[in-house]
């Protein structure tokens, strides 16, 4: 280890060129399989990401993946441990045995070329806010090989706030044999003074008055500090007619200061009443993984494969014991600074879940013909929930769900699919303005239908599906201001991805996504809700495009443009932000400085300046981000 250590440090003083490089080949446009999400460093185009699919999060809906196996995420994966991560619906999802509603994100941890690299790379950040990353890849034998990790960041943002984050970790990979794999890894980032800008609600049916953006209007003792940590261990094996694939993980989000800070009741002039949330020793962690074993079989050009598969998580929550600092009657976007108040905090809420499954699946693939996906479930759900002063609750929910995929190809170029799955998914937490904060909510069943094709023709691929997804609906309820299902959510819509090259040199990637929808339920009937949820909006286009100079060998230019349709912005459906498009400018140049691998990044993002507001759960508002330079070198020793 240590002479493999000496020469990766002096290939890195000597210039010496390894055969792989590491991040300076990253280009989320070149990569990217579809327009419905793809992440490649620090970069991510599509329509969708983890937090929105089909206008819902995937991520909270409990349908995350480390390399295709289950993992329960609390914390985030930090981003120096992670190669990319992609969105997969529809057709995309086809490879993944037990297929969520709301999709799946997957995760795919930092590989190791044949050759020692360390990878650098300094950035600007988003609003000048200085970033640090390194990478060092080892290849410590042909079978065994290690990245180590970290990253140094000072994010500022929009609203002016700030905060710092040091992340680090590692992956380590063995092969024993040939086609065993054995996967480690550590991810972690502590972060600290994380200021929290406040969120906004307006007293009626209007926007909040337009402020001036990166000037912090909330309170330095409002901050998060804390870490987030993940780390597991994966098997995968391919012993001929078997396959086997196991995964066991611990994530762990905590937050030893919490802040929230809102103005409530906000006039048409910007007054209204500044509250901050303070809370304490705010933790969530899980252990989950998963086991899966398959046995193929041959029959003539037919591959059959059976699978069977157990996953589980146990989680555990501690929330509450908040305290409310009233700060009186202030102008959103002025600063107003004030002392800290003495608060006192109450005992926390604990939220323990257990939760089991076992399913059987079957897989056809007919080269050139057919595929088929048929899967069952046994679920077993246990929630219970010690909240101070309150009897113990308990929660039990054994269903039965499946899923079922078909594909046909008529044609080398076109194929058609239908799909239908039933879920037992995650809600998230309940919104900052709520009676019931910082609440885990139940899982509950969902269900999805969709069907679609894809026509590939040389470099031309375009997809395009219909889908019908069903949920429980949770909102505000303004009879008491607790989060709670108040009805069923209905998502109907079209969505289609175009990916092609249609000249030398120009990548192009489309995404878009036309979407219904609709809330039903009493909530509606009685008119507490409008018809039509909060956030969601009707039409979604993202679309990049990358261009190879022939005139200037590693010079490239890129723009990526997204148009986001009206968005509902409060309950009763009488208010909506408007349609916005921005536009991103970029440029990349890859050359060598001496020996080594260089590439140098920059970009303008909302390159008009467009101002606008993102609305979240409860119809609060916070600025959309403005206009901001990004520049970056990297480099591969």
């Amino acid at each position: 280890m240590r002479k493999l250590v000496s020469a990766a440090l002096l290939a890195w003083g000597s210039g010496e060129t390894p055969a792989l490089a590491q991040r300076t080949a990253d280009n989320a446009a070149r990569t990217a399989e579809d327009g419905f999400g793809s992440s490649v460093g620090n970069e991510s185009i599509g329509i969708y990401a983890s937090g929105q699919v089909r206008g819902f999060s995937a991520s909270d809906a409990g349908n995350n993946r480390i390399e295709g196996l289950y993992f329960d995420k609390q914390g985030a994966v930090t981003d120096v441990i992670v190669r990319g991560s992609n969105v997969r619906v529809g057709l995309s999802a086809f490879g993944y045995p037990l297929p969520a509603p709301t999709g799946i994100v997957d995760i795919d941890l930092r590989r190791v070329g044949k050759d020692a690299v360390a990878s650098l790379q300094l950035s600007s950040g988003e609003y000048l806010g200085t970033d640090f990353t390194a990478d060092l890849a080892l290849p410590v034998s042909e079978r065994f090989s290690v990245n180590l990790d970290l990253g140094l960041f000072d994010d500022q943002y929009v609203n002016g706030a700030g905060g710092w984050f040091v992340s680090y970790g590692g992956v380590a990979r063995w092969q024993p044999v040939d086609r065993v794999e054995l996967t480690g890894f550590f991810g972690r980032y502590d972060f600290g003074d994380e200021e929290q800008g406040p969120t906004i609600y307006t007293a009626g049916a209007y926007l909040p008055p337009r402020i001036e953006r990166r000037r912090f209007f909330g309170q330095d003792w409002g901050q998060w500090a804390g870490h987030a940590q993940n780390y597991g261990a994966m098997l995968k094996a391919d012993l001929g007619a078997w396959q086997i694939a196991a995964g066991a993980f611990n994530s762990r989000f905590a937050r030893d200061d919490y802040a929230s800070a809102y103005f409530e009741g906000v006039d048409r002039q910007g007054l209204g009443r500044s509250f901050v949330i303070r809370g304490r020793d705010q933790r969530a962690a899980s252990t989950s993984g998963e086991i899966r074993v398959s046995r193929t079989f041959a029959e003539g050009p037919r591959r059959h494969r059976l699978l069977a598969s157990a996953r589980g998580r146990s989680v555990a929550t501690d929330y509450g014991g908040y305290a409310v600092a009233d700060l009186g009657i202030g102008r959103v976007g002025v600063p107003a600074p004030v002392p800290e108040p003495a608060l006192g905090y109450g005992p926390p809420t604990h939220d323990r879940v257990r939760h089991l499954s076992y399913a059987l699946a079957y897989e056809l693939r007919w080269p050139r013909v057919a595929e088929l996906n048929l899967g069952v479930t046994r679920t077993d759900y246990r929630k219970r929930i010690d909240q101070p002063g309150l009897p113990r609750t308990d929660q039990h929910d054994r269903p039965w769900l499946w899923n079922a995929a078909l594909a046909l190809m008529p044609t080398d170029r076109l194929t058609l699919y239908a799909a239908t799955t039933r879920g037992l998914e995650e809600s998230g937490i309940a919104p900052s303005n709520a009676a019931n904060r910082g609440e885990a909510l139940p899982a509950l069943r969902t269900r999805q239908y969709e069907f679609g094709a894809r026509y590939a023709l040389g470099t031309w691929r375009i997809v395009l599906a219909a889908f019908d997804i069903a949920k429980p609906y949770f909102e505000i309820d303004r009879s008491d201001g607790a989060y709670r299902q108040l009805g069923s959510v209905t998502h109907r819509g079209l969505e289609g991805s175009l990916s092609a090259r249609p000249v030398p040199n120009l990548n192009l990637i489309v995404g878009a996504v036309l979407l219904r929808p609709r809330v039903s339920g009493q909530a509606v009937a009685d008119g507490r809700l409008g018809a039509k949820p909060i956030g969601r909006t009707g039409m979604l286009i993202d679309a990049a495009v990358d261009y190879q100079l022939s005139s200037l060998p590693g010079f490239s230019l890129d723009a990526r443009l997204v148009h986001e349709g009206r968005r509902v912005a409060n309950a009763a459906d009488t208010l909506a932000i408007p349609a916005r498009t921005i536009v991103d400018l970029g440029a990349r140049y890859r050359t060598r400085v001496g020996k080594v691998p260089t590439m140098f990044r920059v970009q303008v993002r909302n390159l008009g300046d467009v101002y606008g507001w993102q609305v979240s759960g409860g119809g609060g508002f916070t600025l959309a981000k403005g206009r901001r330079a990004v520049a970056s070198v990297t480099a591969d020793f």
